[in-house]
């Protein structure tokens, strides 16, 4: 598991990757993270936003697989995320996200 703690509208949290991330996604989204991540890519690539649905999804996803392995609960809720969160934040998040994958898979 790779693991970072970030400020998320105004909460530490930690984000985390590994199968446990995939497998939330999958359960969240119908769809495997490496179609959403290299969305990610291609939307970033051309100054566009990625799905925020799917890109909450990934929050959620990276949440859960850090909090259910230490058996906290997540500070941050989904309605929190889309209601609280604030473009730059967000960014941040997935960013932190994509940069987990890419130390998980080296």
């Amino acid at each position: 598991m790779k693991k970072e703690t970030i400020k998320f509208i105004g909460k530490d949290i930690t984000l985390a990757y590994c199968y446990a991330t995939e497998i939330a996604y999958k359960d969240l989204s119908d769809e495997d993270v490496s179609v959403f991540i290299q969305e990610v890519f291609t939307s970033t690539q051309k100054g566009e936003m990625p799905d925020v649905k799917k890109a909450v999804y990934l929050i959620l996803a990276s949440m859960m697989a850090y909090y259910n392995s230490t058996g906290e609960e997540c500070p941050v809720k989904d309605t929190d995320i889309i209601n609280n969160a604030d473009p730059t934040e967000f960014g941040t998040a997935l960013a932190t996200i994509i940069n987990l994958w890419k130390a998980f898979y080296k």
